[in-house]
């Protein structure tokens, strides 16, 4: 799987979500997987705080940025992917399943010319078995849909990214609501993963502690994947009836509408209108 690689993770607490800095320890380049920006939706305030927190752990290690990689088009959290890029000059890139999201969503917010070009807004939309290097390491692509279309997890060394496809062993998967996503795919992700090493270390997009008191987690190893606590119900079928079901009953993300727009333009925000305001579309439901 390449050399060895050095890996830093960071937790964006009010999105509950995990970044990580990720540094080949020969050469000293880096990829920032899935980081966040900062967004205050009450006031519509957006902020690079918690991007820059990684870009000065970076420069205090002497890093070199290469790449901005993410996992997913996010619903829960604004990426800090084109502020990285512009920082730092890295590539960004996504699995190429975001040409269905972005088909998916269009209708949603019908922003006609001002709907992103994902070709254009990421630099590299990857295909599964793709490498990608860095440094004297590689990381490999692994195709992982279900939760959306475009979900990918990056393995690198023994370390396996893999987004929101599944949380920690005692709080469960993703889930498949979503436009495009599949509970049947998302089984099969799943089966995939688990079927890496058992000590091979996978690190989670997102985690909610069960207890105030409680350190959020960043990572399990497969051995303890496989107990997770939303895959006992023993084949895909099972599966899949618990996860439909377990779906109807989640809120939307609070974040959805703001974070599928911005994170489709690789984190780039809409131009600005008038006297430089910026304006994002939020569709409203009228019930019968």
């Amino acid at each position: 799987m390449g050399n060895t690689v050095d890996i830093t993770p960071f937790y964006h607490g009010p999105t509950n979500s995990w970044s990580y800095i990720v540094a080949d320890s020969t050469s000293r380049v880096c990829a920032l997987i899935d980081p966040v920006m900062d967004f205050e939706i009450a006031s519509g305030k957006v902020h690079p705080g918690f991007a820059n927190q990684l870009l000065e752990v970076v420069e205090a290690h002497g890093l070199s940025v290469e790449w901005v990689l993410e996992t997913h088009i996010h619903a829960d959290h604004l990426s800090a992917a084109d502020y990285i890029r512009g920082r730092t000059g890295a590539r960004v890139g996504i699995g190429i399943g975001v040409h269905a999201v972005s088909q998916l969503f269009e209708p949603v917010f019908n922003l006609g010319d001002r709907h992103p070009d994902v070709s254009e807004a990421f630099d590299d939309l990857f295909e599964a078995g793709q490498t990608i290097p860095l440094g004297s390491s590689l990381i490999t692509v692994m195709a992982v849909p279900g939760h959306t279309p475009a979900c990918v997890a990056y393995r690198v060394s023994e370390a396996v990214f893999i987004g929101d496809t599944l949380f920690r062993p005692d709080y469960g998967t993703a889930r498949t609501d979503f436009p495009g996503g599949n509970a049947g795919e998302l089984y099969a992700s799943i089966q995939q993963l688990l079927a890496l090493p058992d000590d091979t270390m996978l690190y989670l997009c997102h985690d909610y502690p069960s207890h105030p008191q409680s350190a959020p987690q960043a990572s399990c190893s497969v051995r303890e994947a496989r107990d997770n606590v939303q895959l006992q119900a023993g084949d895909m079928n099972g599966f899949v009836r618990f996860r439909e079901h377990r779906d109807t009953e989640l809120d939307t993300p609070k974040l959805l509408y703001p974070a599928i727009q911005i994170n489709l333009a690789a984190g780039r925000l809409p131009e600005p209108e008038l006297e430089q305001q910026r304006f994002l579309k939020l569709p409203i439901f009228v019930d019968p």
